[in-house]
């Protein structure tokens, strides 16, 4: 691996942004649980995604590099009595057996990385997939201001010094790059959407949203 990762410290992660389901990714959630039962939350945080599931009936597994997110998730299963496998563990070496999910879930994760380790990535994703799996995945676009006007890594990845996501690496892509990481995937839908104002606060992200069937 090129880059090394590095995970969030979630104690100090306050908002309620963190603990419901994310409302892009809602439409598609609310398709998988009339269709499928099983799932892994990739960069799970605190759960929120994996909560939904575990709470409609799935059989759900919870990773993330952060050991804070892992006791988090674990905690909260059992005051909430539902089952969750929780592990932590890198997105590069999932521990899990091959055709082992019916879909995925990477909100906001797969991006912290360079490209070389998102493309593992996507392939421990794929390899996790049973045949006609999908999965859901965010990537970071490289019309982010940030990407424009800083020096990368590998012409995709920048490390932020400060902050904090500081050390945290962060990988930009365009939409041909997100066609040749998912070469095994029938992309179903790819949005990019750019926010300007959220939750009453100023925001400058711009970001692709991915809904793939494993071909």
């Amino acid at each position: 691996m090129g880059i090394e990762h590095k995970g969030w410290d979630w104690t100090d992660i306050n908002s309620d942004t963190w603990l419901n389901i994310s409302e892009e990714f809602l439409p598609v959630a609310l398709q998988w649980k009339e269709k499928f039962h099983s799932i892994i939350d990739i960069g799970a945080g605190k759960g929120r995604h994996a909560f939904f599931f575990a709470q409609n009936g799935f059989q759900v597994s919870a990773v993330d590099l952060s050991d804070s997110s892992i006791e988090l998730i674990t905690q909260t299963a059992r005051e909430m009595d539902v089952a969750v496998d929780a592990r932590v563990c890198d997105m590069t070496q999932l521990p899990y057996e091959d055709a082992s999910f019916d879909c995925v879930i990477c909100f906001h994760t797969i991006y912290h990385t360079d490209y070389a380790g998102m493309k593992k990535a996507i392939s421990e994703i794929e390899r996790v997939l049973k045949k006609n799996g999908e999965a859901y995945i965010t990537f970071n676009s490289k019309d982010t201001l940030k990407y424009r006007k800083e020096k990368t890594i590998d012409g995709f990845t920048l490390v932020p010094a400060e902050g904090m996501e500081a050390g945290i690496p962060h990988c930009y892509v365009n939409e041909d790059d997100i066609k040749e990481l998912l070469g095994k995937f029938q992309i179903i839908s790819l949005n990019k959407i750019q926010n300007y104002v959220r939750k009453e606060r100023d925001v400058r992200g711009i970001h692709f949203f991915v809904h793939a069937r494993v071909k």
